[in-house]
């Protein structure tokens, strides 16, 4: 797709759509987040004003657009990490290596989205895929540990923090991979199987 955009072929909406998506990656990836905005990207991806602006009204939509993609990809990262695991602890280690593996094929993009964007919750195109990857985390809590839902989400929740905040501390190298991912594991189980004794 870069090739054909950079050759100046004519791109379908939805192919042109994903390329700006790719080149917003690109500039988080190079430059950062805060040199992300329209102007960098129309410019990087060879087109017209207009044409960036047919696809998404201004950058916060194309952020909001580029994270909806990542959440994607990464529930089917975990769906395909989680199905072969039958006890709550595999499913738990199957899924914190899969997002450690996750963030590193996508150069830390997804963890930086998740990080920068607080009000994720409240996008309407965000929300229905975030709401079943905390209701199957819950589902999951609620089984293993015998909690009621309200409990079982609360629970979830404070474990995807913590895995998130220990793939941040190994993104910006405070810690290695391996034991971040371990401490990870660790503290979500520990952290679970106490809380869930109250």
């Amino acid at each position: 797709m870069q090739a054909a955009a950079k050759t100046g072929k004519r791109l379908t909406a939805e192919a042109r759509r994903e390329h700006l998506l790719d080149v917003a990656a690109e500039v988080i990836g190079d430059k950062g987040y805060e040199a992300l905005n329209m102007e960098v990207i129309r410019e990087r991806a060879g087109v017209s004003r207009g044409l960036a602006y047919t696809h998404f009204e201004n950058v916060d939509d194309l952020i909001v657009a580029l994270y909806e993609r990542e959440v994607a990809e990464l529930d089917r990262h975990l769906d395909t990490a989680t199905a072969g695991a039958h006890s709550f602890e595999d499913k738990v280690r199957a899924a914190t290596h899969a997002y450690f593996d996750f963030v590193a094929e996508r150069g830390g993009l997804f963890s930086t989205l998740q990080l920068r964007l607080t009000n994720r919750w409240f996008n309407p195109g965000s929300r229905p895929r975030l709401i079943k990857l905390f209701a199957f985390w819950s589902e999951a809590v609620q089984r293993e540990f015998g909690v009621t839902l309200p409990v079982a989400a609360s629970l979830a929740r404070s474990a995807l923090m913590a895995s998130e905040m220990l793939v941040d501390a190994w993104r910006t190298k405070m810690l290695p991979r391996a034991t971040a991912e371990a401490m990870s594991i660790d503290f979500v189980l520990a952290g679970l199987r106490a809380a869930a004794k109250r």
